[in-house]
Order: C-alpha cells, then sequence, then structure tokens
C-alpha cells in the first residue's frame, strides 16, 4: 500500500557502502523503519540531513505491515532547508527526544495527537535559541501523559513520589524520589518556575528513565549523559 505523510526522523544506521536504515515517525502509520537506498552517495538527490534527529519531512513510501523494514520512495523537507543550528543545547536535546521516541515508540501504532506534540516541539527547538534546562524532564513527563502513566497528581501534599506506583505517598519505599527531588517534580506537574540544580537534574533524569522502565517503556542505553553534561548549569 502506497501513502503520503508528514514524518519526523529519528535515528539512522549506515547499511552498505552508500544507503542507511531510517527510523522515522510518521503521521499516518507510527513508527517507520525504512531501507534508503543511495543516500550516502554523492550523486544521490536524498540528503543525510534529512534524517537527522528530529528533522521534518514529508515523503511517499510503501507498506507491507508483514515486513520490518519498508520501503521508501521519496523525501523532502516540510520546510524550504535543513534548519540551521541554533544552539548546541537545543540541537542535543533533539539528540534526546529522537533517542527516546526511537525506543519507547511501538511499530504501527498511530497517535496523531503524539505526532503533532512532537512537530511542534521541533519548531520550538529551531525558533527559540535558548529553552530550560527543565526541559528534557518536561518532555519525559509530558511523553509519559501520552503513554498512560502520567504521575498521579492525588496527594500532591504527600512527601515521596513512588516510581513504581506513579503516585505521592507518605513513606519511603525501593522506587521513591527523595523529598527534595518529589518537591521538584511537584513543581514541574505544576508547572511552577524552579531552578533544579545540576545534581538534582541528574538524578531526577535517570529516575525518569527507571519509571519509564517500570511501566514497560524501558529505554535501553539511552545516551543520558550527552543531555546531562550539556545542560550543566
Amino acid at each position: 500500500m502506497k501513502y503520503t505523510s508528514r514524518a519526523i526522523a529519528l535515528t539512522y544506521l549506515k547499511h552498505s557502502e552508500s544507503s542507511i536504515i531510517a527510523k522515522l515517525y510518521t503521521e499516518e502509520h507510527g513508527l517507520q523503519t525504512f531501507i534508503v537506498k543511495g543516500v550516502r552517495s554523492n550523486k544521490s538527490k536524498k540528503k543525510l540531513g534529512l534524517f537527522q534527529p528530529l528533522q521534518l519531512s514529508h515523503i511517499n513510501a510503501s507498506l507491507i505491515i508483514k515486513n520490518e523494514i519498508q520501503y521508501l520512495n521519496d523525501i523532502s523537507l516540510a520546510e524550504n532547508k535543513i534548519a540551521e543550528k541554533t544552539s548546541i543545547n537545543n540541537d542535543l536535546i533533539c539528540l534526546f527526544i529522537a533517542e527516546v521516541l526511537s525506543k519507547s515508540l511501538y511499530k504501527n501504532e498511530k497517535d496523531k495527537q503524539l505526532f503533532q506534540y512532537i512537530w511542534d516541539i521541533k519548531l520550538l527547538l529551531t525558533n527559540k535559541n535558548k529553552v530550560s534546562a527543565n526541559y528534557p524532564l518536561l518532555f519525559l513527563l509530558q511523553l509519559s501523559n501520552f503513554f498512560g502513566f502520567y504521575p498521579s497528581t492525588d496527594n500532591l501534599e504527600f512527601p515521596y513520589f513512588d516510581l513504581e506506583k506513579g503516585e505521592f505517598t507518605m513513606s519511603k519505599e525501593t522506587y521513591t524520589l527523595s523529598i527534595e527531588n518529589s518537591n521538584y517534580l511537584k513543581s514541574l506537574i505544576t508547572e511552577t518556575d524552579c531552578i533544579i540544580p545540576y545534581q538534582n537534574r541528574n538524578k531526577m533524569l535517570k529516575s525518569f528513565i527507571k519509571y519509564y522502565e517500570l511501566h514497560h517503556h524501558e529505554l535501553k542505553n539511552i545516551k543520558s549523559h550527552l543531555i546531562i553534561e550539556s545542560l550543566r548549569v
């Protein structure tokens, strides 16, 4: 079945001398893996920039449900040109978000609201030179809402957040945030401006990754240290 769709690039791997295997998040058919032949050739009309993390595009493709790898017939930029780098931090945030999505989305699972949310994130990061150092935490928090395990807002007055239960509790258990980091999480949930120190952001980001694992969205081998170190302010 042939189709056209908006698409968001996530990751790619080199395949043979001139081709790549690329993961794209498509509006019409969710996460798809494509073989893109000849893209690394000097004569190719397709450029690797089209497959950089969170690059926005329009595609023509063929879908065969039983196939693990699909064929990409054509791809073009959603904008007139590949966006210039506005900041190193934003570039690394794109890398982080793309990596999270590539590991947490399910193949063929269509979600137009989530797709539009990610599309808008890319536009924000392209047009804004600086975003909050809390942005990776905010992203993971909002993404958990789409996946159905957003932290419960009941009992916000309780001191600890239990990662396994997804709620605030009175007692400290095996998978609970410290009181300090639980308070920072409350600020993120209630959209209260706060400056979270580097060490706390570091621990909270790792805790969020554990939170995803406990709720069946394991982010294996994620390079979280890249985003943590890049935002050390």
